[in-house]
């Protein structure tokens, strides 16, 4: 697969990654390079980035973050890398760190207000959990050695230039939790040292993609360098299987009980443990239900999104002005799902999830919240399968619940 750069204009105003891909398509990028290979991007507006973070919000960062600074001496230097809580750092700290060649690196500026759009965004539209950090580089800036992240990533070029050299890949790397303890195989050694793909200048307003397990390395050789990474987290078909064990464990004592005292020392017990190990893969396999296990990633995805600060009170001190005829739409990226469960007292509901919540509601209610899922924008009168004063209902128990919004309507001539 060859990746290129394509010149294009992008709409100023789009945080999602539509705009920033944009005319590319969505369906276009996940077809030809999400976990294929990576993307360079040219933007024309060189300032198009800098409303997200800039050099000169460093300091304010610095001086009221609640994420990490590390601190990354250069290759060579007899400096380590250090870890500091900004609370613990004076600027004169960063200052005399920056000057000496270290790289900067802000993490985590999840909590930085103008990137919250683009980080609900992203996460609304790859179902992600994503992270950001910045990176100021130095002039000549050579930190790491060729790297291979277990997570996309995504670079925006703010300021100056920094010089990527990609390298090939065919294997997607994931971050098992038992790494260390872990034998791997012979192919997922010597990851960072395959023949480099491709060498590209970042420059302001360009955007980098890279897929997990391509190798890659940065140098800021011409001046200062500032650039956004953004770490894409999905659900893996690990995570997925993860969630199927636990969904059959919920039916199988079996898979509920404790491995046997003794195992880590004993042969004998081993060899024992065989032949359970067999059974509960047969168990596994009889138990396992796709439909739940989807259902609980799905509302793992959308629990991960959680509410945009969108002033959301101003909707709830506006109740009094819904009426019927009143139109209203989902909240911006917030991912929705509906499904049938069990309440308490084993009756049997419809339920729609949204954020951290969920509303539910008789079964014969399903039509009516099936709409609200698969249209963004409505009248309250228009809600299938109910009198008005049950239409009227739901739709404020939405809003108060925080998965709707009144739209403001110009007034009628």
């Amino acid at each position: 697969m060859v990746a290129y750069e394509r010149e294009r204009a992008v709409k100023p105003d789009a945080e999602t990654l539509a705009g920033l891909i944009a005319p590319m398509s969505v369906a276009e990028f996940l077809a030809d390079y999400w976990e294929k290979t990576f993307l360079h991007l040219r933007g024309d507006d060189p300032d198009r980035f800098s409303r997200y973070f800039s050099v000169r919000d460093v300091d304010r960062w610095l001086t009221g973050a609640q994420g990490d600074l590390y601190i990354s001496a250069p290759q060579g230097s007899d400096l380590d890398t250090q870890r500091i809580d900004p609370r613990d750092v004076t600027l004169s700290v960063a200052y005399s760190a920056f000057t000496r060649g270290c790289l900067l690196v802000l993490k985590t500026m999840n909590g930085w207000p103008p990137l919250q759009g683009l980080i609900k965004a992203l996460g609304s539209e790859l179902h992600g959990d994503v992270e950001v950090e910045a990176h100021l580089a130095p002039p000549g800036s050579k930190v790491f050695p060729p790297f291979v992240a277990g997570h996309d990533v995504l670079v925006l070029q703010v300021e100056g230039e920094r010089t990527w050299q990609l390298h090939e890949f065919s294997l997607l790397q994931v971050n098992p939790v038992e790494r260390r303890n872990m034998k791997f195989p012979l192919e997922w050694y010597g990851r960072t040292r395959t023949p480099a793909l491709a060498e590209v200048c970042l420059k302001p307003g360009d955007l980098l993609f890279i897929p997990h397990g391509m190798g890659h390395h940065a140098v800021a050789e011409n001046g200062a360098s500032l650039h956004l990474e953004f770490s894409i987290k999905p659900l893996y078909w690990v995570d997925f299987l993860k969630i199927a064990v636990e969904c059959a464990a919920l039916h199988s004592q079996d898979l509920r009980r404790a491995l046997p005292p003794g195992f880590v020392e004993s042969p004998e017990i081993g060899e024992r443990m065989r032949q359970t190990f067999e059974h509960l893969v047969k168990t596994f396999q009889e138990t396992a239900s796709f439909d739940e296990v989807i259902a609980v990633a799905r509302r793992n995805r959308i629990s991960f999104q959680r509410y945009p600060a969108d002033g959301h009170f101003a909707q709830l001190a506006a109740l009094g002005e819904l009426t019927a005829d009143s139109r209203v739409e989902r909240r911006r990226d917030i991912l929705c799902h509906v499904e049938e469960l069990v309440d308490r007292q084993r009756n049997e509901r419809i339920a729609i999830f949204f954020g951290s919540e969920h509303v539910s509601a008789p079964v014969r209610v399903r039509r009516s919240l099936e709409f609200i899922r698969d249209h963004r924008r409505f009248r309250v009168s228009e809600v299938p399968g109910l009198d008005e004063k049950s239409q009227f209902a739901l739709v404020r128990r939405l809003i108060v619940e925080g998965m709707l919004q009144r739209v403001e309507e110009p007034p009628s001539l």
